[in-house]
């Protein structure tokens, strides 16, 4: 029996309500051979467009709806203070297009007219667009069945009486039997209703999740939306029945009320079109006398002509001007007649219309980025700063007449000033034309275990620790139950305790829903007409931006062109850095820097790029000292070539590049496109231009078989093998191997980087080199302050400036300011970025002391502070950073008393307030007396600096230890990085402080953790496998310290440590105390056979220690001495005399 169709269905695009993808629902359509479905969530068309793909494609009609909120009319309203009163829902399905146009428009409106928070329409609005809309009454609390409860009867036939007459046959009355007491005690009133106004009836079921055994997880669901407990009993419940039944159970249900069933296939039959996917249409450039065709070509030769007389004279050209100029026009003109001929000319213009402005108004904008970078266009128009033809780019990898699909531009601007583009954007193109695309985010691993567990009421430490069991790996998360397979302790607390068990039943059935909606990073769109002509608009309920209601991968099938607004941080530390400079009366223009400054490929060479875009990982920073870079070339190279696959050409081109190595080529022909790569393919572009030198392509040709190659679609790849191999064989090249480089070209597309992208990088990369190694300070400044909320990456600046013998001075409330600024040779430590502070509580600080001086005694500072810094946690906060240190007040003092410290300056306020002061005019100063706590030693000190700073700065915890790590062999990591012959030491004591430590799962499952620690003279990193972690997880607490078991690796010029055993710190006292040490390998056995090796053994300056030699002479045990120190470094001098067998530690 499949003679019924669920037409009021809750998707979990009805946020925190509905319990079901939209792919579960082609499933139970399906499973139960239903031939349509409506979907009508609440209030949004969000998944209109995948909904209508996805049940179509499963063979079953879809029926777009949509569950709309309408404004109660005034004479309806029982009770004016309910909220609920004042609103009403009803379901609105769409008959054909122009019913789907209507909808699109009376959804958009009521988010455009009003606060998301609060989107409705009007009756009126509803009766000017029903064309082509079919209106069911509303299911669950339906205004007929509230008006009706509260013997409205009259109220409720006037309504519906209205809607009739607007709606005619398009009107049903919706009947449910769903367990709803409000529905059970109205039914009959609502049939009267019915029979009297000759309105047909349709059964629905409010359909919110799968079946019976989904209640308990839906009612959570709601309840944490709702921020509500299960076990609270005041809280709005839904009827258990509002699962997805089966034909049988509604025809069941409604027995008596065939005609309630037929109908529900006669409103899937009278529903006959659906949304479907579109061709992008492009937006229009305004222009009033000129077209686009013309604007384009001359602005575009007029930008050509700038660009040209600033490279001549930047690059002191004067022989070839010329023969470059012809080059370069050439070019431009290929490129516009191909713009123009697929009609993109409005594209450009747009692009560099707001580009433009952009830039007018100092905001920072990226060189280029992606393949757009590739277009000399999009040079001389401005939208991109990289010569495309000084360093080889194509401009077909972005454009060209046989690309598939629609490229665009993605732009890079200052992060903190990419929200004035976007205003400037909707400005001139009308604000119902321009929208930010919208993201959902969605219930994962961690998120619905917290959520969960708080509205079940289990406490937090708890939920936390199962929290911590899903290893944090944004690249590559885990699945809840991906995370229970992997780690025993889930079965292990399921087994030990109901509550627990009960939480992962409901988390892994709501895991995966969305749960609310947010706003893309970059996407934005610009369209020809209204956006809610092709999809729906949304507004944000935080910032009010108009969104649109579909996602990125729909907008697009929608026929929307994108455009991708990004943030990119480093343009805002480029910006930051240069206004630095600046203000030091120096003409600084970071776009006329020397892209071939020796010091700043000598800085480069160094490795040490610690704050350089794109290169300061560990990894590129050892392959930056392997290669050497001495051009421009070499980084852009570098910025494609590391990254997983490529990554295995980098010794090649090292070695090529230096000589060490000869270059080859695949083909002699491809000398010339391969020669600035050594012969090593390292870019898209390359694969191109091999398939056009070898075999005739065409740059659209040429650009298909990179995008087949790296979709790996078998069909298209044989047809491009055949296509190739026939070409190579027309220019004299035999099949065999034509055959052998297309599996080549094949194998690197599939990882080839796009070089117009890389290039525009890599510029931005120097251009940070640059900034770094002749302005260091202000490099440094505008880093941190850019950082300034991450602690994280603030230690790893402290690190560098140690290194590089920068002066950081420490917070002080009389000297620093908000934010990170030079001054005396170094760096001022922010206010700002102390934890707990706030920067608009420092910025209110710093006004206060320009106004009125410096603060001469924390108690004038008390008396001049208002309520943003003169409160208990932000007093604690600059106490335990040291910012009153010197105002000579023990930290502890402030932080022990802050609450009566607090008080008093409250009550001093209000006593100020009313009495004004004496006959003689004088006025009592505020004086806190402090009163006598506990003190810190030293280790609490430094913990509640950590704390509060992220770092050490009046010290390190190991200090105190010092002479307890000598004793028992511990090194500083810096001793062990420096020395070639520890760096593949095992079984090495290193000590280090916690700084955080990250969870992660590798490919088979196996859980693994990045331990990042400090000591004395380095922030370092290890990391420690399963079995190791099982054991040690439980005592690895940020902040605390601790000695470590390690197995150090020279991995290719990386420095790698493996953390074997975790010792705590505390125990080398009680060791010392009892005349022990940490168990380590303090002895040596030597195995030979030679008096010569013993001789030489003998003759070996040892250094006096703990230790003993024991050699293995010709089978006998020969104790040599027991005074002497034993490490790694003996071990393997010894290792290296002649006709040594062995050397042991032990």
């Amino acid at each position: 029996m499949n003679n019924f169709v669920h037409l009021n269905t809750k998707s979990d695009y009805s946020l925190a309500e509905g319990a079901l993808t939209i792919q579960k629902l082609a499933d139970l359509c399906s499973e139960n051979k239903m031939p349509a479905i409506a979907v009508t969530d609440n209030n949004n068309l969000f998944g209109a467009l995948e909904f209508s793909e996805t049940i179509s494609n499963a063979g079953i009609q879809p029926i777009i709806g949509a569950k709309l909120r309408i404004k109660t009319p005034s004479h309806l309203v029982i009770d004016p203070e309910n909220e609920n009163d004042k609103y009403f829902c009803i379901n609105l399905l769409t008959k054909n297009n122009k019913g789907y146009e209507n909808l699109l428009f009376l959804n958009s409106i009521s988010y455009t007219h009003h606060s998301s928070d609060n989107a409705f329409i009007t009756l009126e609005q509803l009766y000017e667009r029903k064309d082509g809309l079919i209106l069911l009454t509303g299911g669950y609390e339906n205004i007929f069945s509230n008006l009706l409860f509260h013997s409205k009867y009259e109220w409720a036939n006037n309504l519906i009486k209205s809607i009739k007459k607007e709606f005619d046959d398009n009107l049903y009355i919706e009947i449910q039997r769903i367990g709803d007491p409000v529905q059970i005690q109205t039914e009959k009133s609502i049939l009267k209703l019915a029979y009297e106004n000759e309105i047909s009836l349709v059964a629905t079921n409010e359909v919110c999740f799968e079946n019976p055994d989904y209640y308990n997880a839906h009612e959570a669901l709601l309840c944490i939306d709702k921020k509500e407990y299960l076990s609270q009993t005041n809280r709005k419940k839904f009827p258990k029945e509002t699962y997805f039944k089966s034909s049988e159970e509604m025809h069941d249900i409604f027995s008596d009320l065939p005609e309630a069933i037929t109908n529900t296939l006669i409103i899937a039959q009278r529903c006959s079109s659906r949304p479907q996917p579109k061709d992008p249409t492009l937006p229009n450039f305004s222009t009033k006398d000129k077209s686009e065709d013309d604007i384009l070509i001359e602005d575009a030769n007029i930008g050509l002509q700038k660009r040209l007389t600033f490279k001549f004279e930047i690059e002191n050209i004067t022989d070839l001007k010329n023969d470059i100029t012809v080059e370069y026009e050439d070019r431009l003109k290929k490129e516009l007649d191909i713009i123009i001929n697929m009609k993109y000319a409005g594209y450009f213009l747009i692009v560099a219309d707001f580009i433009k402005w952009s830039k007018d108004n100092k905001i920072p904008v990226g060189p280029g980025r992606g393949s757009g970078a590739g277009s000399l266009v999009a040079w001389v128009l401005d939208i991109t700063d990289v010569d495309p033809i000084k360093f080889g780019l194509i401009f077909e990898r972005f454009l060209n007449p046989e690309r598939v699909s629609m490229p665009d531009f993605d732009i890079d601007f200052c992060r903190d000033r990419r929200d004035e583009v976007l205003d400037y954007v909707s400005n001139k193109y009308g604000e119902n034309q321009v929208a930010q695309i919208i993201t959902f985010g969605k219930l994962q691993a961690r998120a619905v275990l917290r959520d969960v567990g708080r509205v079940l009421g289990m406490p937090y430490g708890q939920v936390d620790y199962l929290c911590k069991l899903i290893p944090f790996d944004p690249s590559r998360p885990l699945t809840l139950q991906e995370s229970i397979d992997n780690e025993p302790k889930f079965l292990e607390e399921s087994n030990n305790d109901t509550k627990v068990e009960k939480l992962l039943d409901i988390a892994l059935r709501l895991e995966g829903l969305k749960r609310h909606t947010s706003i893309h990073a970059a996407g934005v769109v610009i369209s020809k007409d209204e956006i809610f002509k092709d999809v729906p608009l949304y507004s944000d309920p935080d910032t009010k931006t108009y969104l649109t209601q579909f996602d990125m991968k729909h907008v697009e099938k929608a026929g929307l062109v994108k455009f991708d607004f990004l943030g990119l941080k480093t343009l805002t530390l480029i910006d930051n850095c240069v206004q630095l400079i600046t203000k030091k009366g120096i003409d600084f223009d970071i776009n006329k820097i020397n892209l071939s400054d020796l010091e700043t490929f000598n800085f480069l060479s160094t490795g040490e790029t610690t704050g350089i875009f794109q290169l300061e990982s560990p990894g590129m920073q050892e392959t930056l000292r392997q290669m050497i870079p001495d051009a421009l070339e070499d980084i852009i190279a570098l910025v494609a070539l590391y990254r997983p696959g490529p990554m295995q050409n980098i010794p090649t081109y090292i070695e090529r590049k230096h000589g060490r190595e000869k270059s080859e080529y695949i083909h002699p022909k491809l000398e010339n496109i391969l020669k600035e790569t050594y012969g090593v393919i390292v870019y898209q572009e390359q694969v191109m231009g091999v398939a056009r030198e070898l075999s005739g392509y065409s740059d659209g040709e040429a650009d298909l078989l990179r995008r087949a190659m790296g979709k790996k679609i078998q069909k298209e790849m044989k047809d491009q093998r055949k296509r190739f191999v026939s070409g190579c064989i027309e220019r004299n090249i035999k099949d065999n191997e034509a055959q052998n480089i297309f599996d080549l070209l094949a194998k690197f597309a599939d990882y080839g980087f796009n070089k117009s992208h890389a290039a525009a990088y890599g510029l931005i990369s120097f251009q940070t080199a640059f900034l770094k190694t002749h302005y260091p300070l202000e490099f440094f400044a505008a880093s941190m302050t850019l950082d300034i909320n991450n602690t994280d990456k603030l230690a790893i600046f402290q690190q560098e400036l140690i290194r590089m013998s920068i002066k950081l001075y420490p917070p002080d409330i009389n000297t620093s300011e908000s934010y990170f600024v030079t001054d005396n040779g170094g760096i001022k430590y922010a206010l700002g970025a102390i934890k707990n502070v706030g920067i608009e509580s420092m910025n209110d600080l710093i006004k206060e002391r320009n106004k009125n001086g410096l603060f001469l005694s924390f108690d004038n500072f008390l008396s001049r502070m208002n309520g943003s810094v003169a409160n208990k946690k932000t007093l604690e906060a600059l106490a335990c950073a040291g910012a009153f240190d010197s105002m000579d007040i023990k930290r502890e003092d402030i932080f022990n008393q802050s609450n009566e410290i607090v008080k008093a300056i409250k009550d001093f306020n209000i006593k100020s307030d009313s009495n004004q002061g004496d006959i003689f005019g004088n006025t009592e100063l505020f004086k806190y007396e402090f009163l006598k706590t506990e003190i810190w030693n030293k280790a609490t000190k430094l913990i509640k600096e950590f704390q509060i700073v992220g770092f050490y700065f009046s010290g390190h915890p190991l200090e105190t230890y010092k002479n307890n790590l000598i004793v028992n062999n511990v090194r500083e990591y810096m001793t062990i990085y420096k020395s070639k012959e520890l760096q593949n030491s095992k079984s090495i004591l290193v000590a280090g402080t916690l700084l955080a430590k990250k969870e992660k799962r590798s490919a088979r499952g196996n859980a693994y953790a990045f331990l990042n620690f400090s000591d004395t003279s380095s922030i370092y990193e290890g990391i420690i496998f399963e079995a190791n972690l099982r054991k040690y997880r439980d005592m690895l607490i940020v902040g605390q310290s601790y000695v470590l078991g390690t197995d150090f690796t020279d991995d290719n010029g990386q420095i790698r440590v493996e953390v074997k055993k975790i010792y705590n710190l505390e125990d080398i006292i009680k060791f010392e105390n009892n005349n022990n040490s940490i168990p380590v390998k303090k002895n040596l056995k030597v195995a030979t056979n030679s008096m010569t090796a013993v001789q030489a053994i003998k003759e070996l300056k040892i250094s006096e220690g703990n230790g003993s030699i024991l050699l293995l002479f010709n089978g006998q045990n020969i104790r040599i001495g027991e005074k002497f120190e034993i490490n790694d470094i003996l071990a393997e001098k010894l290792r290296k005399i002649p006709e040594i067998i062995s050397v042991d530690l032990y």
